[in-house]
């Protein structure tokens, strides 16, 4: 009877859902946040913010602003060169280029190209050009800025976009129906999966996210399809940023920043 009853419990067992450990975090640092939108913080320790639709670079008490009312909200922002910042400014379906001064050096209607478009996503690519996604066509291109030329890459999407992201060699989106791809400078595209329902997103590659829901943070990986809580201890928050194994957490009154190894 102990035997039959031993072989149960350990069948039972086995059919208990495997308990994911939570990614452990160090604790680094905490700093003030205002009535404001980090953006990031870029290689030589300057940090981006959008306060009162205003771009902002600081560091040391110095601070460099840009400013321009005339095309409404700032959508996004593009910081992966510090020398060639991207504003998307989406409802005025106009980019502003800036230098590291954030001095303009370069501003595109793309209502006013040879071919006009409506940009409905847009970032930096390689070689002096921009991903841009058009919402007439539904399709993916790029800008050339020397040209001042548009170049479609890949056939109309599928559904609409809920989400992008992008970086020199890939642009990623995850659509409506959380389904994430992500498409190469020659238009060639990769399903990467579904993505569990969230709050916020980020695309780290191919097949690894963090995703933010309920103000609680997970690492999710695609092809194990695993979803790993992520231990740190905010109970709610506004934001997050992950970069080179920093994790940034922001709330309406501080941002603390963690060391985290995520998962290989």
């Amino acid at each position: 009877m102990k035997h039959l009853l031993l072989l149960i419990i350990l069948s039972f067992q086995t059919l208990l859902p495997a308990q994911e450990l939570a990614i452990p975090v160090k604790f680094l640092s905490n700093t003030k946040n205002g009535p404001q939108r980090y953006l990031g913080t870029d290689a030589f320790g300057w940090k981006y913010t959008i306060v009162n639709n205003e771009f902002r670079k600081e560091k040391d008490g110095r601070a460099l602003k840009y400013r321009n009312l005339s095309l409404g909200e700032i959508y996004k922002a593009d910081l992966q060169n510090p020398l060639q910042i991207v504003l998307f400014y989406k409802k005025f379906n106009t980019v502003v280029l800036l230098d590291n001064q954030l001095t303009e050096t370069a501003r595109i209607n793309f209502s006013n190209i040879n071919e006009p478009l409506i940009a409905e996503a847009v970032g930096l690519a390689s070689q002096n050009r921009l991903w841009v996604y058009d919402l007439t066509t539904q399709k993916l291109g790029l800008y050339y800025l020397g040209q001042g030329n548009f170049k479609t890459i890949t056939p109309p999407f599928s559904d609409t976009l809920k989400y992008y992201q992008n970086d020199y060699n890939y642009f990623y989106w995850i659509d409506q129906s959380n389904n994430c791809f992500m498409a190469n400078l020659f238009g060639s595209v990769s399903s990467l999966g579904n993505v569990p329902a969230y709050d916020q997103v980020q695309i780290l590659s191919n097949n690894e996210i963090i995703i933010k829901k309920d103000s609680k943070l997970y690492f999710y990986n695609f092809e194990k399809q695993t979803q790993t809580p992520i231990a740190i201890i905010e109970k709610s928050f506004e934001s997050f940023q992950y970069t080179a194994q920093i994790l940034s957490i922001f709330t309406d009154a501080e941002i603390n920043t963690y060391k985290i190894t995520l998962p290989k």
